[in-house]
């Protein structure tokens, strides 16, 4: 049983888009603040070890332990219910029962952050570990905020990367 949610959470990810887009659902702020901040750990792990070959070992993005990895640890722990609405926004009601699984909520950022991470080459890391470092004394709070609006400025470009369904200003 524990094998099938790996890949029931991969496909209600990959499907997520596809079911937006079918119920017009969006994410408020908060929800998607949460989201970024639930996955955010795993994330910058993933992004520590897609970099290790480019970055020393000193490197933010490459640290598995000490107060940048906590802050955002701690912040992850009380982002779920929040990042939880927001995965069932996106992926739809069908999905309640799979995100009340005691085996989804530690899946969740493992499958995602490959996936945010999945475009990043060696001669991007440079520029995500400064990003890291200038962002660093920030709440965790406020660094998700500042990633949601980047996501809100890219939603509204011409060819938007990233797929968060951001809910426009008044629709929340």
């Amino acid at each position: 049983m524990k094998a099938y949610f790996p890949a029931a959470i991969a496909a209600l990810l990959a499907t997520a888009g596809t079911a937006q887009a079918q119920t017009a659902a969006c994410v408020t702020n908060t929800e998607a603040e949460a989201l970024v901040l639930f996955v955010a750990p795993d994330l910058i792990r993933q992004v520590g070890q897609r970099c290790a070959t480019t970055l020393p070992a000193s490197a933010l993005v490459r640290q598995n332990s000490g107060t940048l990895i906590g802050k955002y640890e701690a912040e992850s722990t009380r982002a779920w219910p929040q990042a939880r609405k927001a995965l069932l926004k996106i992926a739809g009601p069908e999905a309640s029962q799979m995100l009340d699984s005691a085996f989804a909520k530690p899946m969740i950022g493992t499958l995602v952050a490959p996936l945010v991470t999945g475009n990043l080459q060696d001669k991007d890391c440079a520029t995500v570990e400064r990003a890291m470092t200038l962002v660093q004394p920030l709440p965790a709070r406020n660094t998700a905020a500042l990633l949601v609006l980047f996501a809100q400025a890219d939603a509204a470009s011409p060819r938007p990367m990233m797929r968060l369904p951001i809910c426009a200003a008044g629709k929340e």
